[in-house]
């Protein structure tokens, strides 16, 4: 089986430990018309990889992987994800087109953006545009399938409302890195828009609060050197953003 089927149908496998939070053996290779063999070698894979962790008769999703909902997330670190929107805030040229992430810390962000005047803020958040139609900012809603954990637009017509634009900066978020090359997201369908958003801007930030060190997901959407700017606040731990200087640049912002 070539390399490209192995790795399609792991990336399925890890989706469905998210979504179901475990997985059986036996089931797994009727449904894929492979060996009980090649699923235990998929998810011994996914285990050392962090995603996965073997059960009787198959396995079960890493407890840290499991996608929480928007709304929870909203209420944690709120201190430290203002700080690092008003940085990010910092970077946005006057009248520029920017792509807006979906998430909690981007959430941040576009309260900012309600005292700022003509920018054209184009986002995948079903929850921006909103909290931004009333201000003097030109608003677009990407449309598309929602997820609702994350409030995400995501999908084919997502995908192709992508297609047709070209922006100034891409503003992403990250569910976490920890020990990964990467920004991560848990869902291969939001790494899919949020490349799309890289590659249709000049520029791509990131913004993570330093808890991201600590915290991962199994879908890495870039690699650092993908992008532009990582910023993050003071309690970052240091080793890791040395390995991150390595391959972009940094900017840390104290807490106050």
């Amino acid at each position: 089986m070539s390399n490209a089927l192995t790795a399609e149908r792991r990336n399925k496998l890890a989706q469905m430990l998210v979504f179901e939070g475990s997985v059986r053996v036996g089931e797994l290779a009727e449904m894929f018309d492979v060996s009980t063999e090649t699923i235990r070698k998929d998810l011994i894979y996914l285990e050392n990889q962090g995603v996965a962790r073997k059960s009787h008769g198959g396995a079960i999703a890493a407890s840290e992987l499991l996608e929480r909902p928007l709304s929870e997330k909203f209420m944690e670190n709120m201190e430290l994800k203002s700080t690092v929107a008003k940085a990010a805030l910092e970077m946005i040229d006057d009248n520029s087109v920017i792509m807006l992430d979906s998430g909690s810390t981007t959430f941040q962000l576009a309260k900012l953006l309600t005292i700022k005047k003509g920018i054209t803020v184009i986002t995948n958040s079903a929850n921006l545009p909103p909290l931004l139609s009333g201000t003097d900012n030109t608003v677009l809603s990407l449309g598309g399938e929602m997820r609702g954990t994350s409030m995400a637009l995501v999908g084919l017509w997502t995908m192709n409302a992508l297609s047709s634009v070209r922006v100034d900066l891409a503003i992403l978020g990250s569910d976490g890195f920890s020990h990964r090359c990467g920004p991560c997201t848990p869902s291969y369908a939001e790494a899919e828009v949020k490349k799309a958003m890289m590659e249709r801007s000049k520029r791509t930030i990131v913004i993570s609060d330093s808890s991201k060190f600590q915290k991962s997901a199994i879908m890495e959407f870039c690699e650092w050197k993908d992008i532009d700017c990582l910023i993050t606040d003071d309690g970052a731990p240091e080793d890791q953003l040395q390995e991150i200087r390595a391959n972009t640049q940094v900017k840390v912002v104290p807490v106050k």
